[in-house]
C-alpha cells in the first residue's frame, strides 16, 4: 500500500495522510444504522456491538445528567456515532501522528461541530482507551453548549472533563467515577505545585499555548481541584459557582462567595488533598439498571448512505480530497440525494470550486425542500461571492441579499436551533447596513441554543460597533480575545478593538471639527445683528410690530434658515466649474485616474478626477461623518453636491470632480426668491438694521483638507492594514540559525517516507524537509482546512516559511522547514 501524506491546517501541527484502503472494502461491509434516544450510529459492525456503543453513550450522558442538575442535556446539535468493526477499518479514519502515520493509540474520538458531531471508534480495544477521549471531549460539549467556552474558566472546563472521563458502570446500575489518574498523581507527588490565582489566570487560549510540562501540571492539578470540590465538603459550591459565572459575578469573588473561601485558604486545602496521597472514589448504585435497547431502532444502509456518511466525516476533518471519492461513488448510486449533494456541495467550496459547488447546493435544495443545511450552506456560498481575501465584502446587491435572506429564513424555520444561520444572517445585514437591530435580536436568539458561542457573541460586538455603541463592543471584543482558545476568533477580536478605538477617535475629531464650524457660524450671526457699517455710521435698529406666527410658519422658517446656512457654506463654483446635486453610485479605479458614477435627478452621468488627494470632502449630514473615499466604493444613500470643472474637449465624463459636500437628503438649493421670502416672513419677528451687511460663509478648506469628516483614506486599506499587522504579530519568529522568508508553494512530493516541500522564493526554490513538529497556520478564509499533500501542485496564496539550512556538504535539500503559513494575498512581512 502506498503512502499519501498531507498537512492540515485544522491544528497548528502538522498532520499527515495515508491513503484508503480502496472504496470496494466498504462496499462490502454490511452498513446499518441505530438510532438511540439521543444517538444516531451507523457502522459496519454487528448490531449487538453497535447497540452496546449505544448503550454505553446513554449511560454516561444521563449519569452526568443525574449528577450535574443544573446543566441542560438536550442538544440542539445532533451526534452521529461511527462504529468500525475492527481496527483495520477504522485506521484510515484516525487522526494522524506528526510523522504523518495512523496514531495507533487513539481508540476513539469526539469532532464538534456546528451542525453536527461526530465520535468515532473501533469495537476492539480496551473499553477505557475507546471511551476515556470520548467522555473527555463529549463533557466539553455539554458545558460549551450549557455556559459557553468563554465564560466558564478552563480550570473548571478541563477539570471537570477529567473527572468524568474515567467513568465506569457495571451490571447496568453501579456507577463509578473519579476513578484513579495514575498519570495525574504522579505528576503532582513530583512537581511544584501552580499558585491557584495564576492557575485561574490561565485562559482557553494561553493554555493550549503552554508547554508541554506547565500544561500537564495545569491539567492533573484541575483534575485534582475537581476531585476534592466533588468529594469533600464544598461539593455543593461547584453549581453556585457556575450560576454566579452566569450572572456575570467576577469570577473571584463567585469563588469566594461560593466556596466560603479565598483563593489562598483553598490553595491550603488541595495541597493538604493532594499530599495525603489518596482518592475515593465514587461509587453510586442506581435503584434501576440504566437500560436503553428496547428504544432503539434499527435499520440497513444503502452503499450511497455509508459512503456519504464516511465523506461528511471526512468533510469535518477537512479531508476534501479524501471525501471526494466517496461521494463520487454515492451520486452514481443515488445522484438525486439531497444529503449527498449538500456533502459534496461543501467539498467543492472548500476546494474552491465554487461554481461546481452551486451547482450541487441548487440541486440539494430543489430535492429536499426541508434540508436546513442545504439552504444555510447555499446561502453560505452566495454570502462569500464579492468577498476579497481576507474574507471581507464591500456591499451586496438588494436582490442577492434577498436571495440569501430568503434561503437563510428557510433555514432557521426548519432547524431554529441551527445558530450558524442566525450568524449569517446577521453578518448580510451588517455588510449592507441594515437591520442592524434586529440582527443583535438574531445573535441573542441564537445564544439561546449555543450560549456564549464566541463567534455569535464577537459578531454582536461588531455589529454594536456600527451601531455606534463603542463602548459595549470594545468590552465584548476583548471579552472573546482573552477567553478563545481559536486563533481566528481573537484575531476577529484584536481587530475590532483596534478598529473600534480608531472610530472613536475619529468621532472626537469630527465632533471638534463641527462644533468650531457650528461655534464660528453663531459668532457670525451675532455679529452681523450688531454690526457697524465700516462705511458710515453705526447701525440704527428699529422695533417692528410684533406677529404672531403659526407652528407651521415658524416651522418653515427654521427649516428655510437651515438650507441659507449649509447654501452659504458649501462650495462656491468658480469660473469655469458648475454644480450638480446626487448620489455617488460607484467608484472604480482604472490606470491614472478616478471614475466617479452620479446618479442625478435626469439620470446618470460621470465624473473623473486624478486621484483622491485631490479633493475637497465636507460633510453636513450625520450620517456621512464615517464615509471614505475609495476605490471599489459606493454612496447611494448619501447624498451629495459635487463641484467639477467642466471638460473643454469631448468626453465621457461630464467634467474633473473638485469637491464633494454631503448634504441632508432632502436638501434644497436656495433661490433668490426663497431668500426673499424668508425675509419677508422673519422681518416682524427680528430687528430691522438698515444697512445689513452681507454674511459670508465659513472658510472653505484647502484643497485636500478634510472637516467634518475624516480625511479621504480608503477606510478598506486601513482595515487590511489592521489586519496585516495582526498576521505579522502572530506569526512565528526564527530562532537563532533559522531563516525566515515569503514566497509560494510551488509542490510536493514523496520520497519513500519522506516528504519534501519545494517553496519558490525571490532567489530561487528551496527544496525543505517539514520536521515532525512543523507548525502550520493559515490567515485566508478561503484556504480554511488546506491540506498538502504528496504531489499537490502550486497554490497561489504567499507563505511566509522558516527553515533550518542544512549543514551537510552535499546536501539533498536545503534544510529543515519549521513552520509554513499561508498569508493574504499582498501580504509583506515588513
Amino acid at each position: 500500500m502506498t503512502q499519501k501524506k498531507h498537512f492540515a491546517a485544522a491544528a497548528v501541527v502538522v498532520v499527515i495522510l495515508t491513503t484508503f484502503l480502496t472504496q470496494t472494502v466498504f462496499a462490502k461491509d454490511e452498513w446499518i444504522r441505530v438510532e438511540s434516544k439521543n444517538f444516531n450510529l451507523i457502522g459496519n459492525g454487528s448490531e449487538r456491538d453497535i447497540k452496546k456503543v449505544a448503550t454505553k453513550l446513554e449511560q454516561f450522558r444521563e449519569t452526568f445528567k443525574r449528577l450535574f442538575s443544573s446543566a441542560n442535556l438536550d442538544s440542539t446539535i445532533p451526534t452521529n456515532v461511527v462504529v468500525f468493526k475492527n481496527r483495520g477499518s477504522y485506521r484510515n479514519f484516525k487522526p494522524r501522528r506528526a510523522d504523518g502515520k495512523p496514531d495507533e493509540n487513539i481508540a476513539g474520538y469526539f469532532q464538534p461541530g456546528k451542525d453536527v458531531n461526530y465520535i468515532t471508534l473501533s469495537t476492539e480495544g480496551e473499553e477505557s482507551q475507546i471511551f476515556g477521549t470520548i467522555f473527555h471531549e463529549y463533557v466539553h460539549f455539554i458545558m460549551n453548549m450549557n455556559y459557553g467556552k468563554s465564560d466558564i474558566p478552563a480550570w473548571l472546563n478541563e477539570g471537570i472533563a477529567e473527572y468524568y472521563q474515567t467513568f465506569e458502570i457495571e451490571r447496568d446500575q453501579v456507577v463509578k467515577l473519579g476513578m484513579f489518574q495514575p498519570e495525574h498523581i504522579y505528576l503532582l507527588s513530583n512537581s511544584k505545585m501552580m499558585p491557584l490565582e495564576q492557575m485561574f489566570g490561565i485562559t482557553n487560549y494561553s493554555l493550549h499555548r503552554n508547554g508541554n510540562h506547565s500544561r500537564s501540571i495545569f491539567y492533573a492539578q484541575a483534575w485534582a481541584l475537581i476531585h476534592y470540590l466533588v468529594h469533600g465538603p464544598k461539593a455543593d459550591g461547584l453549581d453556585k459557582f457556575v450560576s454566579k459565572l452566569r450572572q456575570n459575578v467576577p469570577a473571584q469573588k463567585a469563588f469566594e462567595e461560593s466556596f466560603s473561601m479565598t483563593y489562598a485558604e483553598m490553595e491550603k486545602e488541595l495541597k493538604k488533598y493532594v499530599n495525603q496521597n489518596s482518592y475515593k472514589l465514587n461509587i453510586l448504585t442506581l435503584k434501576e439498571k440504566m437500560t436503553f435497547e428496547l428504544d432503539m431502532k434499527t435499520a440497513s444502509l444503502t452503499e450511497a448512505q455509508s459512503s456519504t456518511y464516511l465523506a461528511d466525516l471526512l468533510l469535518r476533518t477537512h479531508r476534501y480530497d479524501d471525501a471526494e471519492p466517496f461521494l463520487k461513488t454515492a451520486l452514481a448510486l443515488d445522484p438525486n440525494s439531497s444529503f449527498t449533494n449538500t456533502t459534496m456541495g461543501m467539498v467543492k467550496l472548500r476546494q474552491r470550486k465554487f461554481d461546481e459547488a452551486k451547482s450541487y447546493l441548487e440541486k440539494a435544495v430543489s430535492q429536499d425542500a426541508k434540508n436546513a443545511y442545504a439552504f444555510y450552506n447555499y446561502a453560505y456560498l452566495l454570502s462569500r461571492e464579492g468577498r476579497d481575501e481576507l474574507g471581507y465584502v464591500q456591499r451586496y446587491s438588494e436582490s442577492h441579499l434577498q436571495k440569501m435572506r430568503d434561503a437563510l429564513n428557510k433555514s432557521i424555520a426548519l432547524n431554529p436551533a441551527y445558530i450558524a444561520s442566525y450568524e449569517l444572517l446577521a453578518f448580510i445585514n451588517m455588510v449592507n447596513n441594515q437591520q442592524l437591530a434586529e440582527s443583535v435580536e438574531l445573535l441573542r436568539t441564537a445564544l439561546k441554543y449555543q450560549p456564549g458561542e464566541p463567534g455569535v457573541v464577537l459578531r454582536i460586538a461588531e455589529i454594536w460597533s456600527r451601531m455606534e455603541k463603542y463602548d459595549d463592543a470594545k468590552a465584548l471584543a476583548k471579552r472573546m480575545a482573552e477567553a478563545s482558545d481559536d486563533d481566528d476568533v481573537k484575531r476577529r477580536a484584536d481587530s475590532l478593538i483596534s478598529e473600534v478605538e480608531s472610530r472613536v477617535n475619529l468621532k472626537a475629531q469630527n465632533e471638534a471639527r463641527r462644533k468650531e464650524f457650528e461655534d464660528r457660524q453663531r459668532e457670525r450671526a451675532a455679529n452681523d445683528f450688531g454690526r457697524t457699517s465700516t462705511s458710515g455710521p453705526p447701525a440704527i435698529r428699529k422695533r417692528q410690530p410684533e406677529i404672531t406666527r403659526t407652528p407651521e410658519e415658524l416651522a418653515k422658517i427654521a427649516e428655510m434658515q437651515k438650507w441659507i446656512a449649509i447654501n452659504q457654506a458649501i462650495n462656491k463654483p468658480k469660473d469655469g466649474e458648475k454644480q450638480i446635486l446626487g448620489r455617488i453610485t460607484k467608484i472604480t479605479c482604472p490606470p491614472k485616474q478616478v471614475i466617479y458614477s452620479v446618479k442625478t435627478e435626469t439620470g446618470v452621468v460621470s465624473l473623473m478626477s486624478k486621484d483622491f488627494q485631490s479633493l475637497t470632502l465636507v460633510a453636513f449630514d450625520n450620517d456621512a461623518q464615517n464615509a471614505a473615499v475609495g476605490c471599489n466604493r459606493g454612496f447611494a444613500e448619501y447624498n451629495a453636491v459635487l463641484t467639477y470643472k467642466e471638460s473643454v474637449a469631448k468626453s465621457a465624463h461630464l467634467g474633473e470632480l473638485l469637491s464633494i459636500d454631503f448634504v441632508p437628503a432632502d436638501f434644497k438649493f436656495v433661490k433668490e426668491e426663497d431668500l426673499a421670502a424668508l425675509e419677508t416672513a422673519t422681518v416682524a419677528t427680528i430687528p430691522e438694521i438698515e444697512e445689513v451687511p452681507r454674511v459670508e460663509p465659513p472658510p472653505r478648506p484647502a484643497t485636500g483638507e478634510v472637516r467634518a469628516i475624516q480625511p479621504p483614506v480608503d477606510r478598506e486599506a486601513e482595515r487590511r492594514k489592521m489586519i496585516f499587522d495582526s498576521i505579522r504579530e502572530r506569526l512565528n519568529k526564527p530562532e537563532a540559525g533559522e531563516v525566515r522568508v515569503t514566497g509560494t508553494f510551488e509542490r510536493a512530493e514523496c520520497d519513500k517516507n519522506t516528504m519534501y516541500f519545494h517553496v519558490k522564493t525571490p532567489t530561487g526554490i528551496l527544496k525543505l524537509k517539514p520536521v515532525n513538529e512543523l507548525k502550520f497556520r493559515v490567515y485566508v478564509p478561503d484556504l480554511s482546512g488546506l491540506q498538502l499533500e504528496c504531489n499537490d501542485r502550486s497554490i497561489p496564496e504567499p507563505i511566509v516559511v522558516i527553515y533550518k539550512p542544512t549543514t551537510d556538504k552535499k546536501p539533498k535539500f536545503a534544510g529543515d522547514l519549521i513552520s509554513i503559513e499561508f498569508v493574504p494575498m499582498g501580504f509583506t512581512l515588513e
